[in-house]
């Protein structure tokens, strides 16, 4: 367990450490080249800086041991701190769009520059290096706050691609003097800003329910409701709820059995019901079983 909860931390170390050179080469070139987009892409690799410095704490936070006061753990922060890095995402957003008005209404549109080309080349490419490494690690540990930040990396990818896309129209319309086409950079980063918004909107939504005490999807619980029918000694399923806490799930379920039997073969049905549970589901932290007599059916009075 140790190995991974230091990779959970090692992957968004490593993210601070590149968003941060990132915004410093997005940041400067985009000054010096008086490239708009550019500098809006830097904006939001500032907040990606400060993102992922919110994921490390949540996740350094949420690895401390349960206590007399947290009885489920810490968990819970990831999902809190990811709900803090989608409002940052939206925050960012206004940034850009704040950068857009500004350019259409003084008007200043930038020169193309190869300079400012190649930090955008260069910046995706890193990106989505970093996108595909912090998913693996995600996925692998079921850390949502390393998702969240994995999904601003992919999110990253698509802004920083429009603003490749904006500087290559920005020398056609240099070329070719097609005034239109200067309008370009500013284009690409208000449609860069819709995939910004887009990002923090769907992890907003999908930590609320963690927080929330969502459960997972239809077909994990029918899975774990068919397992613990399958267990020895048990009659009847009454009910199982299961909800996401920090990267793995709690079960709670009732059943019923004979209510003859002694209270250690109650036990041991328990013991049974909660192996065969965690043995299909790994990322299964506890599972609390509830034993109910099997209720007796009134048969109908003869007279």
């Amino acid at each position: 367990m140790k190995k991974k909860r230091d990779q959970g931390v090692k992957i968004v170390l490593f993210s601070v450490i590149l968003n941060s050179l990132l915004f410093i080469l997005k940041g400067s070139v985009g000054i010096l080249t008086l490239s708009t987009v550019l500098q809006a892409d830097a904006i939001n690799s500032a907040g990606d800086t400060l993102s992922s410095l919110a994921v490390l704490f949540g996740i350094k936070y949420s690895l401390k041991p349960k206590d007399s006061n947290h009885h489920y753990g810490h968990g819970k922060m990831e999902a809190l701190i990811s709900l803090f890095v989608g409002f940052a995402i939206l925050i960012s957003a206004g940034f850009l769009w704040n950068s857009i008005i500004k350019t259409f209404s003084l008007g200043e549109f930038s020169q193309p520059s190869f300079w400012a080309l190649g930090a955008a080349i260069v910046a995706v490419i890193i990106k989505v290096y970093m996108f595909i490494k912090t998913m693996r690690v995600g996925k692998k540990i079921n850390s949502i706050a390393v998702q969240t930040n994995a999904k601003d990396h992919r999110n990253d990818v698509f802004a920083t691609s429009a603003a490749i896309i904006a500087i290559s129209v920005s020398f056609i319309a240099h070329s070719t003097g097609i005034e239109g086409l200067k309008y370009a950079e500013p284009i690409a980063a208000a449609i860069m800003s819709l995939f910004i918004i887009k990002t923090g909107l769907e992890i907003i939504f999908s930590t609320s329910k963690i927080l929330m005490d969502a459960s997972p999807n239809k077909q994990i619980v029918d899975s774990m409701e068919e397992a613990v029918k399958k267990s020895n000694g048990v009659r009847k399923l009454n009910w199982l709820k299961c909800r996401t806490i920090g990267r793995g799930l709690l079960v709670d379920t009732a059943v019923e059995v004979d209510g003859q039997m002694p209270v250690k073969k109650g036990h041991e049905i328990a013991d049974n019901i909660k192996y065969n549970i965690q043995s299909e589901f790994s990322d299964v932290l506890d599972v609390l079983v509830h034993i109910n007599p099997v209720k007796e059916v009134k048969k109908p009075n003869g007279n």
